[in-house]
């Protein structure tokens, strides 16, 4: 049954109609050579009045001169005025058992005590609305579509937060511990393993060597490591199941702990985004004489919001002992937003082709479910190769993924599941300003909008340059863009290529990330004519 929703005006003019039974204004199109108009409600009695639109100005036909009731119908006389052709005409008339309430004008008390009734009336039709609505899938929205759609077995992805590494360290050795006569028991092993890793220097190991009390030699005995003593094969060694006794200097261990906050810096509070670490890790020597520790982290709040490119992490809210900076050196982009209705309700009509299995959309269908899938391209047949399916895909469990490939593909078919190229993304442009337009404002504002173009890019989609002009100039207070440059990275090209009016062509395996948005301001010059 279809449910068909009913205006104010219709609602008070029906009640209005059923009290006073009189009609006011009931609408009807004059067409040249109809004669008669049959009214709505009937038994009509009589007509009061008809107006409408004739030579273009509004007029109050005359009954018995323009029109007559024949029936229940409006007849037009021959020789009188009528409307023009294809305008609408009113009627207003009386019909059934005459009512002692005949005032039906705006204004009356029937007539408004029936306007706050249809008022009442009209919400409830819109709450049944959106009850109907709220049975389908093409127009259920919120909570309502959850429900529709958990019939299939689907059920909406949560916002994801991101989660990435940052690196901790120093630039000096941390500060040094000596430890005196550490005592350890001899089981024969090649290396003795000291308490207080790492070691910078052994300077005496005593023991039993047969029988007799013995210092050992280093580099005769013995090598100092970074985790203990390594005896060496020449030397002698303490006799089995002896106790040794080692005095040494080891650097003192700055650990990260669990729960350490980090975030980006703002000069506004409320666009400051805060990681968290999820391990404890220590820092260690590194190439080059630093000391550093790649910790993960994961953002405190769900949302692509929070995501954040190489270099945007700094800031030790609460600085840690012994470690002098933090920084991220990759980007941090997986944190995803809850899937929105549209999403929603294209991956629920594709529940069921997945169900049927052995098709592009099913395969599709059902790589595009796993949680955390971003961005996905299938390529039936390529390099001309029949049996053979390409699937690329940002985002997601790897081994969920391939799981999926294989339930879902048809035998005999080989699907070669691949991860995009990075193709690394710099824009720098010259956004000409209106008057009194902010300058940090407009390039803040203009930043933000050419980096969510790029990111909403696919798998396999163009760095369309006119797209980002648009986004540019679309900002509040920008009136052109003067120059701009875009610049890809691709890691196994030595140079980056240089787009200044073209677009940034992306190949089927490769994803557009944006990296930096340099945008520069200068005052519009508008041209006087020559």
């Amino acid at each position: 049954m279809t449910f068909l929703k009913k205006s104010f005006d219709e609602i008070r003019d029906s009640i209005l109609a059923q009290i006073t039974k009189g009609v006011v204004n009931e609408e009807h199109v004059y067409e040249r050579g109809r004669t008669k108009h049959k009214l709505a409600n009937t038994p009509v009695k009589s007509i009061a009045k008809v107006e409408g639109v004739s030579g273009g100005e509004h007029i109050v036909l005359q009954g018995g001169v323009d029109y007559r009731l024949s029936g229940d119908m409006l007849e037009w006389m021959p020789e009188g005025s009528k409307p023009d052709e294809r305008t609408s005409f009113y009627v207003s008339y009386v019909f059934g058992t005459p009512s002692p309430l005949t005032d039906m004008n705006p204004g009356s008390v029937v007539r408004t005590i029936v306007e706050a009734v249809s008022r009442e009336v009209e919400f409830l039709y819109e709450q049944l609305n959106q009850v109907y609505l709220a049975g389908f899938t093409d127009t259920a929205t919120g909570s309502a579509l959850d429900l529709v759609v958990s019939v299939l077995g689907v059920e909406r992805k949560p916002a994801e937060r991101a989660a990435g590494f940052v690196t901790f360290g120093r630039s000096t050795a941390p500060a040094e511990v000596q430890v005196s006569r550490e005592a350890h028991f001899y089981d024969g092993k090649p290396v003795c393993e000291l308490t207080n890793a790492p070691i910078k220097n052994i300077t005496d190991v005593q023991g039993t060597a047969e029988g007799a009390s013995k210092t050992f030699e280093q580099g005769v005995d013995y090598a100092p490591t970074e985790k203990g003593v390594q005896w060496l094969a020449e030397g002698k060694k303490p006799d089995p199941n002896s106790m040794l006794y080692v005095d040494y200097v080891a650097y003192e261990k700055v650990r990260i702990p669990a729960e350490t906050r980090v975030s980006t810096y703002s000069n506004v509070p409320e666009e400051v985004k805060f990681y968290v670490t999820t391990e404890e890790r220590v820092l260690e020597r590194a190439p080059g004489g630093a000391w550093e520790a790649d910790v993960p982290v994961r953002a405190l709040v769900a949302g692509r919001q929070e995501n954040v490119h190489a270099g945007m992490i700094s800031v030790m809210p609460q600085p840690l002992m012994g470690v002098e900076y933090v920084i991220n050196r990759e980007d941090i982009l997986t944190g995803t937003d809850q899937e929105s209705d549209a999403e929603l309700r294209e991956r629920a009509k594709r529940a069921l082709e997945v169900a049927g299995k052995a098709t592009l959309v099913s395969l599709e269908a059902g790589v595009r479910g796993v949680e955390g899938v971003d961005s996905i391209l299938v390529e039936d047949m390529p390099d001309g190769v029949r049996g053979v399916v390409k699937i690329i895909v940002d985002g997601g469990d790897t081994e969920e993924i391939r799981r999926v490939i294989d339930d879902v593909r048809a035998a005999g078919i080989r699907v070669e599941f691949l991860r995009p190229n990075p193709v690394h993304i710099d824009v720098i442009l010259t956004a000409a300003l209106q008057k009194g337009a902010e300058p940090s404002k407009v390039a803040k504002e203009i930043e933000a909008k050419v980096r969510s173009y790029i990111s909403t890019l696919g798998i396999g989609e163009d760095v369309v340059y006119s797209r980002i002009v648009g986004v540019a100039i679309g900002v509040a207070g920008a009136h052109d863009v003067s120059e701009m440059t875009v610049r890809a990275y691709r890691k196994e090209a030595e140079e980056a290529v240089t787009s200044i009016k073209e677009n940034v062509k992306i190949v089927s395996e490769e994803r557009a990330l944006v990296r930096t948005v340099n945008v520069l301001t200068k005052p519009w010059e508008e041209k006087k004519p020559a």
